[in-house]
Formats: structure tokens, C-alpha cells, sequence
């Protein structure tokens, strides 16, 4: 970005908006494909119009993913989002690690864990759940092992609504989450971060209840993300979080962050477009005393005109997240 905006390069951005199925210009027929495949041009291998329509009615025309992916920009106020969509997309498309310490997913037995991922043998498992407000919004579980984090359920809907229903769906996962812990070995305990605002709260109060029952041994931890973080005040650090939510965000961006050596940062993100987009859709602000508020939901979604809500990276901010232990006042780990 910092090179295109030099004054002695010249910097040619070609928009979607701009390609042959939106100009309606002629092009020549597709050489590329296989002679046994119907004759077409290549237009079938560019941008369609059903594409752009799909963007701009999910993320918003002045979301950093409509922006970078249909207008060929870098996106606009950059600075001012919690994230930067480049570190959103060195984690997706980043490396998977080799060694004798990893093995891939297909190859634990594990009925339900066909991706060829890697994971660390002794990775922490943990899940992050945010639950659906309304109608419109999504209920969400993410699952974060080791580094590797991924969306494993997202619906909508009324059944979403019955808070049995859900509670349901959440120990479905903490008992696969269950499986995968004992295939690498790992000592920790399943951990499950809860969103404990509205509906939340039902769900919470059932799994710990049936952790008691012995139906699992996962740690059921309630995230009111409206309170303040119970640190104490780092007066030093870059960013200091007005409130837990602020903090979530804050601390995947840091797990995110490219090394001061170049290399990109600490997660591997496994996810679809829909999470993507929303990771690099909050902006942030700093309040009077110097900390740093992060965008609401409503107020994303008012400001990109959208009915979607970011419900996918909350889960996904969840499952990485570890709020501070009110009795020892302690920082937990991020990543094992």
C-alpha cells in the first residue's frame, strides 16, 4: 500500500465494475479450457455480475472487503479498522506447518474430522459461542486448536430462540471437542467462552449444571463483554481496551499482527468469506481517558447499511479469548 501511494509510481486499479461482464464488451473465446469442454468465451472465467450483488448486499458497499475485492482498492480508513484486512488474509492463505509435532486432522480416526489441517499433538481445544439475539442474527460456535481456528456451526432461525435447543448444539460440539482432545493428547481441559449477554445467560447456567450431571468436563465460562476487563490499568500498552469486547478484538488483532521480522502473525484462520469480511468490518475510537472502543454491532451495521451481523468473528474472538481470573488477577495464555 505504502508503495502505490509513492509518488513516483503510477497505480491502475481495475475494478470489477470495469471487466467485460459488466461493460458488456466483446472478448475472445476461452483457449484455456479443455478441448471437450462446451465453446465459451472468457467471460465465464471473470467476475460476475451475481458476485458483486452478493458483496455489496452482505458486507456493504463501503466495507474493506467490497472495496478490495470488487473495487481493486486498498480499503478506505485502513488505519482507523481494528483489524487491516491484509492480516485477515495472510492468516487465511498461510502455511501449514510440518513436523513431527503435527498431524493432520483426517488422520486422528475421528469421524468428524476429515480437513487435512494441521494441529499441534497436546493443542489446546476451545470453543467460542456467540448466540442469536434476534431473528436476523446467527448462532455461531468457532472452535480455536492451538493456532488452527475455524466456524463450526452457524444457523438461524427460530429454533435458535429455545434456549434447550441450543444448549443441545453447544455440548454436541464440546463432546467432539472432547474426542479431538484425547486424539492429540492434550492435558488442558476443553474451555468454552460464552457470549452472556440476552439469551446467553440460559445456556451457560445448563452446561455448567450438566458438567455437574458428569454429561462433560468441559470449563463453561460466561463473557459479559460489556464489563470492564478487570486488569489493571497497562498506562504503557498501545491499545488499552475500554471494555471486554474492546479487549477481545484487541487481542486477535495482536495474535493476528505480522512479527517485527516480517513473518506473518500467530493464527492459521480456516474460515469462509463471510467470516473474513466481518474480522476486518469494526472500525475504533479512542475515548477521553485514551482506550480504545471498538465499533458495536448495530453500529457496523448501520454505518455499511447491512442486516447482517458480525456474529461469526465475535465467536471466533471468543474462542481465542481468555478473560482475566478474578481471584489470582492474572493474564491468561492465548495460544498453547
Amino acid at each position: 500500500e505504502d508503495l502505490c501511494a509513492a509518488d513516483d509510481v503510477l497505480t491502475i486499479p481495475i475494478s470489477a465494475l470495469d471487466t467485460p461482464n459488466f461493460t458488456g464488451e466483446k472478448v475472445p473465446r476461452c483457449r484455456s479450457c479443455p478441448p471437450e469442454a462446451p465453446r465459451h468465451t472468457l467471460a465465464k472465467h471473470l467476475v460476475r455480475r451475481s458476485f458483486v450483488a452478493d458483496i455489496e448486499k452482505e458486507f456493504g458497499k463501503d466495507s474493506p472487503y467490497y472495496q478490495a475485492k470488487v473495487l481493486a482498492r486498498f480499503p478506505r480508513g485502513g488505519s482507523l479498522r481494528i483489524i487491516p484486512s491484509q492480516w485477515v488474509e495472510d492468516a487465511v492463505t498461510a502455511d501449514e506447518p510440518v513436523g513431527p509435532e503435527y498431524v493432520q486432522l483426517r488422520d486422528l480416526g475421528l469421524a468428524d474430522e476429515a480437513a487435512d489441517w494441521a494441529v499441534k499433538r497436546g493443542a489446546w481445544v476451545r470453543l467460542g459461542v456467540d448466540i442469536a439475539s434476534d431473528g436476523g442474527d446467527e448462532f455461531v460456535i468457532s472452535r480455536a486448536v492451538g493456532d488452527l481456528v475455524t466456524i463450526e456451526h452457524a444457523s438461524t432461525g427460530a429454533s435458535n430462540e429455545d434456549a434447550m435447543t441450543v444448549s443441545m448444539k453447544i455440548l454436541e460440539y464440546i463432546r467432539k471437542a472432547h474426542l479431538l482432545r484425547n486424539a492429540l493428547g492434550t492435558t488442558a481441559p476443553v474451555r468454552v467462552k460464552i457470549d452472556a449477554i440476552g439469551l446467553g445467560w440460559g445456556p451457560i447456567s445448563t452446561l455448567k449444571a450438566w458438567g455437574t450431571e458428569g454429561l462433560h468436563d468441559a470449563q463453561i465460562v460466561g463473557v459479559n463483554v460489556a464489563e470492564a476487563t478487570g486488569r489493571d490499568d497497562e498506562s504503557g500498552a498501545v491499545m488499552r481496551p475500554y471494555r471486554k469486547r474492546d479487549e477481545m478484538w484487541i487481542a486477535t488483532r495482536q495474535l493476528l499482527q505480522p512479527q517485527p521480522d516480517g513473518q506473518p502473525g500467530l493464527l492459521r484462520l480456516r474460515v469462509d468469506r463471510r467470516t473474513q469480511a466481518q474480522l476486518t468490518m469494526p472500525g475504533y475510537k479512542s475515548t477521553s481517558q485514551a482506550m480504545v472502543k471498538v465499533e458495536s454491532k448495530a453500529e457496523v451495521k448501520k454505518r455499511l447499511s447491512i442486516e447482517t451481523s458480525p456474529d461469526r468473528a465475535e465467536a471466533l474472538l471468543l474462542a481465542l479469548y481468555e478473560p482475566i481470573d478474578k481471584q489470582e488477577k492474572r493474564r491468561a495464555s492465548l495460544i498453547v
